[in-house]
């Protein structure tokens, strides 16, 4: 779920399999998605808007039964990200259970959403390929090793889950 439009959910819900893009909004039916990753851009609008949504998240105005799983932040520019930035998305991640970070990737720039390789759990994380014509034509391996790092974080909070029992899953 993106915090705010341009953060990347579309780009990254492309990418991985396993994700769906709710756009800007809660998903609407627990039965089919529970549990949500927070996108936002690297930029102070960007990590005030996922502190506002992760807030709301934790005030119970998320619907009921969706789980807010992690934040995802993804890179405003190549290069270091302004300090101040870090700082306020270091405080902001703490309202997540899980945090993440996707770097700039410049290979994507020139590509259209239907152009984009697609990322599946078993793919693990392989070095980025190119087609002849330069074109990508695997996931970048940072943003396929964040993709691994949800799967199996969000399994060990199944796991966790499941061997609680004081908690009812459904």
């Amino acid at each position: 779920m993106g915090a705010h439009g341009g953060a990347g959910t579309t780009t990254l819900a492309r990418m991985w399999a396993p994700a769906a893009d709710t756009g800007r909004q809660w998903p609407t039916s627990p039965l089919t998605t529970r549990r949500v990753l927070i996108v936002a851009r690297e930029h102070m609008s960007g990590i005030a808007a996922a502190a506002d949504v992760l807030r709301a998240s934790s005030d119970e105005s998320a619907p009921t039964g969706i789980t807010v799983c992690g934040l995802i932040t993804v890179a405003a520019h190549p290069g270091r990200p302004n300090k101040d930035v870090v700082r306020y998305a270091g405080t902001v991640s703490e309202l997540a259970p899980h945090s993440y970070r996707i770097p700039w990737v410049k290979s994507l720039i020139p590509l259209l959403h239907r152009q984009l390789p697609t990322w599946r759990p078993a793919d693990g994380v392989k070095a980025t390929q190119k087609t002849a014509d330069g074109v990508i034509a695997t996931v970048p391996s940072p943003i396929a090793a964040v993709g691994l790092q949800i799967c199996e974080d969000l399994a060990a909070d199944r796991a966790a889950e499941l061997s609680d029992p004081s908690v009812t899953v459904v």
